[in-house]
């Protein structure tokens, strides 16, 4: 994460003047034509250089475990062939400061392909600091296939731009709901269907249910050893903060998020943890934990403990995603149980009345963005190589790879070859893609359903359970596209900063018992004192900034 102190730093840096030192690793000039001033959209022609030049490419290895860098993908290779342009991926250390040692050096690569949104100050930040050029007097010369997606794809449209129209970067676009609707709770069917049982839909049924798995031994070992619900604490290491995590899913069914959330009838933005209901929350989930319902050890279980346990066959309900839980869990399980199956169900209804979302993914039009520094030689190259990838040949190569090696087409329709989806080496599908091409992950370009879901969703139960995942009520979740003015960051930091460390404390004391529910009172009365409300009002104002974006 790109720390506040080293923000401001790099902000000084370019106000002092100092030099950003480029990156690309080619000096040769490219084709004259394809960077001309000329009036007007030019024309996209290949290859987009007719000397090749080499440009630096910064971002995580996502294919680090088949391959040592992504420049040896094929995806890569051909993109290089077709446009003169070879890209050098640099993979930085899978380390929380890997980004901001970069930054705070100055020596920026020429591209930057990163989760802004975990960055303080964001994408504006990048603007304004001086690092990021802005696209807008690019776009209609040399991105005009990114344009056409994103009038193809309009209500993507406010999610690529800053609160003043400035076009930061290119984003992965994702305006498939299903797509994006990955993550949700998943109970075991088979454990269901063999206690005769339904899967749960409300919070006085999931109690049923996860009582039922607790004390009629659904595995059938004659031991009473069946954990009804457990999940993994975030890579964070907390086990209750933040959006997606196990237990602040079940605020949902109060009508509530576990954080900053829009209540639907008044479309403003409220703190969940402040609310009446949270205390409602709280009290069920405390009795639920006393009744040995909740995993015991749920606060310092990681992702790898989770899996050992549903693979021992030892857990009933959890939350996590179709491709990690149900996909990679039921491939391993099933060599010892045939009849294992995980299925994905809704958000139970509550006193909020409905089967709310809690996963603000799902209604996220973007992912990861790429920016292009200014000390790039290469900007008009650079935007006509990323547009390409938007454009219907690109959006093949990145989303299929190569036709006839890793995809083919029967009656107009694509499909994985056997080489990915029945791999000779033994590769799962996920693994195999990774040689050629970019379904499964971000990237600059449109995020397709369809080559995702043939790599990613191979069991039926994974395909009903996205569908399962992507019809509920998504009237509580807000964007994480808000941008924050620099003072607003710095304000938000210090308050939230000790507010989400005294909550985790507080919240997990009360639900495992160690404190009692009347706690909540003082919990909430301190959170007024820490300042939510003035955090409250930044939000709002950021957030009213978003919907004020055309």
């Amino acid at each position: 994460m790109l720390k506040r102190k080293s923000t401001h730093s790099l902000l000084a840096c370019v106000l002092f003047g100092s030099v950003l030192a480029g990156c690309a690793s080619d000096k040769s000039t490219s084709n004259p034509s394809a960077a001309s001033d000329t009036n007007g959209t030019e024309s996209l022609s290949m290859p987009i250089t007719q000397k090749p030049i080499t440009i630096k490419w910064y971002q995580r290895n996502y294919v680090e475990t088949e391959l040592k860098s992504m420049g040896e993908m094929e995806v890569f290779k051909e993109l290089e062939k077709r446009t003169g342009i070879h890209i050098e991926f640099v993979h930085p250390p899978n380390t929380p400061d890997a980004l901001n040692v970069m930054l705070a050096s100055g020596d920026y690569p020429d591209v930057i392909f990163w989760d802004w949104s975990s960055v303080p100050r964001g994408l504006t930040g990048l603007i304004n600091d001086g690092v990021a050029i802005k696209l807008n007097d690019y776009m209609d010369k040399y991105a005009i296939n990114y344009k056409k997606a994103l009038v193809k794809y309009p209500d993507v449209k406010k999610f690529v731009t800053l609160d003043d129209g400035t076009y930061p970067a290119f984003f992965q676009l994702d305006p498939d709901p299903l797509r994006t609707s990955y993550n949700g709770l998943i109970t075991r069917k088979d454990w269901l269907d063999k206690l005769g049982l339904k899967p749960p839909t409300t919070i006085d049924e999931w109690h049923t249910v996860l009582k039922a798995f607790k004390e009629k031994d659904p595995n059938g070992n004659g031991k009473a050893d069946e954990i009804p619900y457990s999940i993994a604490k975030t890579p964070s290491g907390t086990a209750l903060g933040g959006i997606g995590s196990g237990m602040s899913e079940f605020t949902a069914a109060w009508g509530i998020l576990d954080g900053f959330y829009k209540d639907p009838a008044s479309g403003k933005l409220m703190y969940g943890p402040l609310q009446p209901q949270y205390k409602d929350y709280l009290t069920t989930m405390a009795s639920w934990y006393k009744e040995g319902l909740i995993d015991s050890e749920f606060a310092s279980t990681d992702s790898k403990g989770l899996t050992t346990k549903l693979q021992n066959e030892l857990v009933g309900t959890t939350f996590g995603s179709l491709g990690s839980i149900i996909g990679n869990t039921t491939t391993l399980a099933r060599a010892k149980n045939p009849s294992f199956s995980l299925i994905g169900v809704k958000p139970p209804i509550g006193p909020g009345g409905k089967s709310y979302n809690y996963s603000s993914q799902t209604i996220q039009k973007v992912g990861l963005s790429a920016i292009i520094t200014k000390s790039s030689k290469y900007p008009k190259e650079i935007i006509r190589l990323i547009d390409y990838m938007y454009s219907d040949e690109g959006q093949a190569l990145l989303n299929w790879g190569i036709d006839g090696k890793s995809y083919e087409v029967k009656d107009g329709k694509k499909f994985f070859t056997d080489d990915i989806m029945k791999s000779k080496d033994g590769k799962s599908p996920q693994q195999a893609i990774y040689r050629y091409a970019t379904p499964v992950f971000g990237h600059t370009k449109v995020m397709e359903y369809e080559p995702w879901s043939q790599i990613s969703l191979p069991f039926p139960e994974q395909q009903e359970s996205i569908k399962t995942f992507a019809s509920t009520d998504t009237s509580l979740n807000t964007t994480l596209s808000i941008s924050l003015t620099t003072d607003e960051s710095s304000q938000l930091g210090s308050i939230m900063s000790d507010i989400n460390t005294y909550k985790q404390e507080t919240v997990l004391r009360i639900l495992m018992g160690a404190d009692p529910i009347s706690k909540i009172d003082e919990f909430q009365k301190r959170l007024k004192s820490m300042g939510i409300d003035e955090a409250n009002k930044i939000y709002q104002t950021a957030f009213d900034r978003f919907n004020a974006r055309k």
